[in-house]
């Protein structure tokens, strides 16, 4: 009985970070994100990734991914725990690159956990960390060592271009009226690890927020110095999570 219920733990809510809760939502809230996906896909183009793999950390079912930013590679591995995101992936995605004569390979495994393996695996690969350093702290349940982890991540990530979009606060907001202008609030070339309390404040008066907010703990997962971009992301009805995007260039073959 203890395993039943392990399994459909797993399938509903995949240890916080998908499963079936989590799908059912982006599948109903896919409009609702347009321009959230929109300005993710501004800040891709302006990346130039200097390898052909890459290898896609936290894929999901690719909900918020641009076709546009796959298309630009000749490999993808995409790596998730949750047991939903292989066969919604290769739904949503898997046949316009195939199409393209991209090859794509999904896998079920926690690529956080064996990410030292990973580089190993595709050494000539970039990765792209997909909305999933956010939700770290709720799966890890230690708040110190979830800041860790996602701190360290830098320095395993040395030589590797590499990059990632993910949750920076969350929380509830007075109306939606906010949600309709998405673009002029992106804030790129913030500092990454450099917002003081009064530009976190005023993100928080950007999106009519109230009541307590989440912090998520990653604004050091990029080196000080690295340029990224803040989108808001109407996430439910008022409801507002703040990304953050960053890439860095740093491949060394």
């Amino acid at each position: 009985m203890k395993k039943l219920l392990g399994l459909v733990r797993d399938f509903w809510h995949a240890g916080g970070t998908g499963g079936l809760n989590w799908h059912v939502h982006a599948y109903s809230a896919r409009r609702q994100w347009l321009a959230t996906m929109s300005e993710i896909e501004r800040f891709l183009q302006h990346v130039e990734p200097n390898a052909k793999e890459l290898v896609l950390i936290g894929a999901s079912a690719g909900w918020m991914m641009p076709p546009s930013w796959l298309a630009r590679f000749e490999r993808i591995d995409a790596y998730d725990i949750d047991p939903l995101a292989a066969p919604l992936f290769s739904w949503r995605h898997g046949q316009a690159l195939r199409a393209q004569g991209i090859a794509l390979q999904v896998h079920r495994q926690d690529a956080l956990a064996s990410l030292p393996e990973l580089l190993q695996r595709h050494p000539h690969a970039c990765l792209w960390f997909d909305n999933l350093l956010g939700q770290h702290r709720y799966r890890v349940r230690d708040e110190v060592q979830a800041e860790q982890e996602i701190m360290a991540l830098k320095q395993q990530l040395q030589g590797r271009s590499w990059g990632s979009v993910h949750d920076l606060y969350s929380g509830p907001t007075q109306d939606m009226a906010w949600a309709h202008r998405i673009t002029p609030l992106t804030r790129a070339g913030v500092d990454a690890g450099q917002l003081n309390s009064q530009q976190a404040q005023a993100l928080l008066q950007d999106v009519g927020a109230k009541d307590v907010w989440s912090d998520h703990l990653t604004s050091q997962v990029f080196a000080s110095g690295t340029p990224t971009t803040l989108i808001p992301w109407p996430f439910k009805d008022h409801h507002c999570h703040w990304l953050q995007a960053g890439w860095v260039q740093d491949f060394k073959l």
